[in-house]
């Protein structure tokens, strides 16, 4: 398990996890709000665990044993993509395998901050911001690929009705630097946009101060995703863009650790590993446990929104989840815009595919998907 350096880093974590909220959030209706409350709930998880893991410090970096590993492990966004560690954790998969994991939540690139810092060995994050702290020098590598393209969409107010009424307007994104960021930036790119001079660019929080922002008319258009799509839609926002259907190779879910961790405790990380297909299996096979599932850690509870969330996710999930050189290239392309070390790195440095690869080996996946 990671090592938690000083308790003034403990504290210092606790308030980087809160999420900012923007003025906008003011004119939440009761669906953002929804959302917002789902986000708060889990935060006090996050303070909780932090706070009482002061009382372990001396046990948090102990070697791992064979059984009942305690596992703190961060997700970075409360959305669908999030479903299998979700379904594992709530399917009893992770005390299977002999993991005992709490999952935290911290929006954003706090995650990648949170594994840097060494307060969590294990993150689920979207692969621009475990990218750009490798390439930045940190000890991240991403041994997972969850989901392997864009699964965002670029919502609009009413009156905007094509691409180009978006220039000289006011866009969102959750912060700087975070897979919603990157994804609105190539969009952009790739329909013939300047990010940089046609539209103006903000970082507005999580998905709901971006619902709440657009329905205040604070912007013009927000990068979001399901169940907050499906939200959006509700409200009279209209889909400009649905990313899933560009075909763009993006690593949007990854699992990613630091090679010290997976040095010194490749067991635990072998095992996470199989329970996080395991619940991936299950989300896949089990529906309506999915949906329950879905439900109870983004606490939206309309059917049709839930279910909305899970058809919007389902098929691009990866029965392997090998890491995908080609999606790292995606960002490494993006990054080298403003990076010139992007330029010349090479996509297989940024990934380390032995986990998967020795469960292919060992037939695990022909066995969980026969």
């Amino acid at each position: 398990m990671g090592r938690v350096s000083s308790i003034s880093s403990l504290g210092w974590e606790i308030s980087c996890v809160r999420v900012q909220r923007s003025k906008a959030s003011h004119a939440r209706s009761r669906s953002d709000q929804a959302i917002a409350q789902g986000e708060r709930a889990i935060e006090k998880t996050v303070n909780r665990a932090i706070a009482t893991s002061l009382l372990f410090l001396s046990l948090w970096f102990a070697p791992v044993v064979a059984h009942a590993a305690k596992l703190y492990v961060v997700y970075a966004s409360i959305s669908g993509t999030q479903s299998a560690g979700w379904v594992a954790q709530e399917s009893g998969l992770f005390g299977k395998n002999g993991l005992d994991v709490e999952l935290l939540f911290a929006g954003g690139g706090r995650a990648v901050t949170s594994l840097l810092a060494g307060n969590t060995p294990i993150v689920t994050v979207g692969g621009p911001s475990a990218i750009a702290a490798r390439l930045s020098g940190g000890d991240v590598t991403i041994i997972a690929h969850v989901f392997d393209t864009l699964l965002y969409s670029l919502m609009v107010t009413p009156e905007i009705q094509s691409l180009s009424d978006l220039k000289g307007k006011k866009l969102g994104a959750s912060r700087f630097g975070s897979a919603t960021d990157f994804a609105l930036r190539y969009v952009l790119k790739l329909k013939g946009m300047d990010p940089l001079k046609d539209v103006v660019i903000f970082q507005i929080g999580g998905q709901a101060e971006t619902l709440a922002a657009l329905r205040a008319g604070s912007i013009q258009g927000g990068v979001i995703a399901s169940p907050a799509t499906a939200e959006a839609k509700r409200l009279g926002m209209k889909e400009l863009i649905n990313m899933a259907t560009l075909g763009v190779e993006y690593p949007q879910t990854t699992v990613a650790t630091t090679e010290r961790f997976l040095r010194e405790n490749r067991d635990v990380v072998m095992r996470f590993t199989r329970a996080y297909v395991e619940g991936m299996h299950r989300f896949l096979v089990d529906r309506e446990f999915s949906l329950r599932v879905i439900g109870k850690y983004t606490k939206i509870q309309n059917r049709q929104t839930l279910e909305a969330t899970y058809d919007d996710y389902a098929p691009y999930a990866k029965k392997i989840p090998a890491p995908s050189p080609g999606s790292i290239g995606t960002v490494l392309e993006q990054l080298s815009i403003g990076d010139p070390k992007a330029k010349t790195a090479r996509p297989q440095d940024f990934v380390d595919g032995s986990i998967v690869a020795e469960l292919e080996r060992e037939g695990f996946f022909r066995k969980v998907w026969r």
